[in-house]
Formats: C-alpha cells, sequence, structure tokens
C-alpha cells in the first residue's frame, strides 16, 4: 500500500486521538512503575543493609565482650543449626591477616586482594561498601567495623536474591505491559469515536448540504460539552444561510419584477415612437418617458450601491456636526405639500439642542426615506409626529405615523433588501428605503428600531438613534 492510500487512515483525528490515548496510557504506566519499582529498590536496599548492621552490632560486641575464642566457638555451633549460612564474615589482624572466616552458603566468591585494598582505604570505626561477584553481575554489600583491639570485623552479602526479586518485577512489567497497551488501544478507540461522534454528524450534514439540501440540520444530542455548543452554533449558522439564500432568491424575483416594469415601459415607448409616424412632439414625449424610466432604473441600482458601501462601510462619510431639527425642517419644506394633499396633520417636536457628529447628505437621505414611508401609509386626515429626543451622549429621532402598522413577525424582515409587506403591495415603491435607513444609521454607529402598533392596534413608530460623537 502507497503512502497516499494509508493517508486517509493514519492521519485520521481518531486515529490520532487512539494513539494518543494509548501512548498516554503506556507513559504513565511506566512512570508508575518505574516510581515504584525505585522504592521496592530502595525498600530491600535498605531491608539488606538493617540485616548486615544488626549482625555486624552482634558479632561486634560477642567478640569485644567473649573474646574470638568464644565467637569461634559460637560459629561452630552456628554450622549446625544453618543460622546466617548467606553471610561471610570474617576477621583481620592489624596486618591484615585472617583471623577468622566464615564462608556462606550458598557460596559467592570476591577478590580477597581487592577487599583488603578497600578495607585499607577505610579507617573510620563502621564503614561500608560495594565489591562485585567473581564470575557474575551481581554485587556484594560489605559492611565493616574497626574493633576495640585494632582487629577489623567483616560482614557481607549477595545481592543476588535481591536481584532475582528485581529481575521478576521488570519481567512481570514487561508483560503487563501488553495488555495495558490493548487496553488503552482500544479505550482510546471507544473515546476517539464518541468524541468525534459529533464531528461526523457535521460531516454527514454538510455533505447533504453539499448536494443541495439547505434545509439538513445536525442532530442535537443531550450533552452539554463544547461540540454539542459547535452544533447549535453550526444549526443556527445554516439557518442563516438558508434564510439569506431563500431571501436571495425572493430579492431576485422582486429585483426582476421592480426593474421589468420601467424596462418594459421603456421598450414599449421606444417600440410605438419607430413603428409609427408621428410628428415632433410624439418623439419628444416617447425620449421624455424613456429618460424617466431609465432614470428609476439608474436609481434604483444606485440605492442598491449605496446600501452596499453603507454596509460594508466602504465609502468614507464626511461627518461634521449637525442639528438633526435643522435637517428635519429642509426635508419637510419639500414634503409639505405632499402632506397637505392627503390633509395629513405633521406634528413636530423638535429639541433646539439635538446635535449631533453625522454625513449630512445621508441623514437627510434617511429622513426623507422615513417621512417618505409615513406619506404613503397614513391614510388621508391621518397624523404624522415627527420627534428629536436631546440625550447626553446621542440624539434620537422618532417619526411616528397612524397608518395600518406592521405585524411583529415582520418587525425584523422590513430591514431586509426588496422586502415589502403585503400591506406595502399597493404602494408604488423599490423595497429599499428601510434597508438603507439601516445601513446609513449603522455606519453612523447608530441604532435603528420599531414599534408596531402604537396605538389601538394601529400606527408605526420608527426610531434612529445617531451618536454625538464620531
Amino acid at each position: 500500500m502507497s503512502l497516499k492510500g494509508l493517508k486517509p487512515t493514519l492521519f485520521r483525528i481518531s486515529t490520532k486521538l487512539t494513539l494518543a490515548y494509548s501512548m498516554v496510557l503506556i507513559l504513565s504506566s511506566t512512570l508508575i512503575f518505574s516510581f515504584l519499582y525505585f522504592q521496592i529498590t530502595h525498600s530491600l536496599q535498605g531491608q539488606e543493609r538493617a540485616i548486615l548492621e544488626s549482625k555486624l552490632d552482634e558479632y561486634a560486641n560477642r567478640i569485644e565482650v567473649s573474646g574470638m575464642a568464644d565467637f569461634k566457638q559460637f560459629f561452630e555451633l552456628l554450622q549446625k543449626y544453618d543460622r546466617d549460612s548467606a553471610l561471610m564474615v570474617e576477621v583481620y589482624g592489624n596486618k591484615s591477616e585472617v583471623i577468622f572466616a566464615h564462608e556462606p552458603t550458598p557460596n559467592f566468591n570476591i577478590n580477597k586482594d581487592l577487599l583488603i585494598s578497600e578495607l585499607n582505604k577505610h579507617g573510620e570505626m563502621s564503614f561500608e561498601f560495594s565489591l562485585p561477584e567473581v564470575s557474575s553481575t551481581e554485587a556484594v554489600l560489605v559492611m565493616g567495623r574497626n574493633l576495640k583491639n585494632g582487629e577489623r570485623l567483616v560482614v557481607a552479602k549477595s545481592t543476588e536474591g535481591m536481584g532475582q526479586q528485581l529481575r521478576y518485577l521488570q519481567k512481570l512489567f514487561w508483560w503487563s505491559l501488553v495488555p495495558v497497551a490493548l487496553i488503552g488501544f482500544l479505550g482510546g478507540l471507544f473515546l476517539s469515536n464518541s468524541t468525534l461522534s459529533p464531528v461526523r454528524d457535521l460531516i454527514n450534514s454538510m455533505k447533504k448540504i453539499e448536494r443541495g439540501s439547505l434545509s439538513t440540520r445536525v442532530p442535537i444530542g443531550g450533552s452539554d460539552d463544547e461540540l454539542e455548543e459547535l452544533k447549535l452554533l453550526f444549526n443556527k449558522a445554516l439557518d442563516k444561510i438558508e434564510n439569506l439564500v431563500n431571501g436571495l432568491k425572493e430579492a431576485f424575483d422582486h429585483l426582476a419584477h421592480d426593474i421589468r416594469t420601467p424596462v418594459t415601459r421603456l421598450r414599449g415607448r421606444a417600440e410605438i415612437a419607430l413603428t409609427s409616424e408621428g410628428d415632433v412632439e410624439s418623439y419628444r414625449e416617447a425620449l421624455q418617458s424613456c429618460f424617466e424610466n431609465s432614470d428609476k432604473i439608474l436609481s434604483f441600482l444606485q440605492v442598491l450601491t449605496d446600501i452596499t458601501e453603507a454596509e460594508n462601510r466602504s465609502k468614507k462619510l464626511k461627518i461634521e456636526k449637525k442639528f438633526i431639527s435643522e435637517l428635519v425642517s429642509e426635508i419637510m419644506d419639500l414634503y409639505g405639500m405632499a402632506f397637505e394633499e392627503k390633509e395629513i396633520i405633521v406634528t413636530q417636536k423638535l429639541d433646539s439642542h439635538d446635535w449631533a457628529m453625522v454625513d449630512p447628505r445621508l441623514i437627510s437621505r434617511v429622513i426623507a426615506n422615513l417621512l417618505d414611508n409615513a406619506h404613503k401609509y397614513t391614510p388621508p386626515g391621518g397624523e404624522v409626529i415627527i420627534e428629536t429626543i436631546n440625550q447626553t451622549e446621542s440624539v434620537i429621532l422618532k417619526v411616528t405615523d397612524s397608518g395600518p402598522g406592521i405585524a411583529a413577525e415582520e418587525h425584523s424582515l422590513i430591514w431586509q433588501k426588496l422586502y415589502r409587506s403585503d400591506k406595502s403591495r399597493s404602494e408604488y415603491g423599490m423595497g429599499l428605503g428601510l434597508t438603507f435607513v439601516k445601513a446609513v444609521v449603522e455606519a453612523h454607529d447608530g441604532k435603528v428600531n420599531i414599534k408596531s402598533p402604537v396605538k389601538d392596534g394601529r400606527g408605526t413608530e420608527m426610531e434612529i438613534t445617531l451618536q454625538k460623537m464620531a
């Protein structure tokens, strides 16, 4: 199998997690064993030293109290009971000659010259050192004491028994490492599969979405871990994407409808002008109609461009200190006659200190859009209230009409491009006015809000907040 064929298996996260879990378990087991092995080794060595120290004290007291003759007689009797047979006991004179020697059973051999050489290095009362066994890898633990009469007592013991116990422990560890590795692999495989189950759900959902099923959602489990939170966020993102795609489809439908009307009129007037033999005035009217309809199309596209620039903040705002009441008055000069024709009562409650840092041209268009909507949807004889509220750090502009109102479920939809509620279908419009309002106000770091109905199930209040500091 080539490396290319191995990559999908070896480099999967589940495989990495399984191997990582196995390695952690093996390494932790090794560390625990090493610690225990060190403790056991230290304990066994301590026991060996304790035995030798005890015997060294016993033998030294017997020699110094009862003499060497009694000590030799003691070991003659000792052989009958096989007591302390594993110890090598020797007594050396002032000239390093051997006065007494008791050979251990089973016997172990050490280099006597090396032993005497080590003895001569130690002049302190008690001493301790290790020597290697002859023809063996084991060591011999040697303890000695200088007696009062100048003689030296030496007690030695092979560490072969301790070495056998430690080798048995090592063998036991290596054999136990196999099931530990197996348990680590199986446990890691189980944990990685259960941990990555939400990720596989995400992958399967993404594959379905790739095939065109935008309604697919990741199944949610009952846990509260981070992966479940990721699934929830993923589903929320899918909801937004689906809404955006559906909104885009609807927007294109509205766009096609809104552009088709002026284009059809333009084409129709141009066709009539081309197929009929009229006078100059007829051609002039046809060209005037073509100009007006093309101007509507350009205006529609320009508003779309302005919204995009405001949303992306790609167009630099020309910020200056401006009183909102002044901008309202300027726009009302343009809309005053239109309100009078519908006999709409306009009440202005403007604060004389309502200044904010804004781009006057864009905010004027925002106010115009709000007043235009209020004019369209307020019935004849109705009322429109325009109010500014001055605050410490901001200014609030409210435009309230007495129209039919907007349903609560549409409050979040009216800010979308080309969205038009059922109540507004009868009125001409591009469906971009409130989208433009929201984009421009938020480009000024402001906020937009809607309240509807206002009173007795009717009326809409549009509120924008603008900052005093840019």
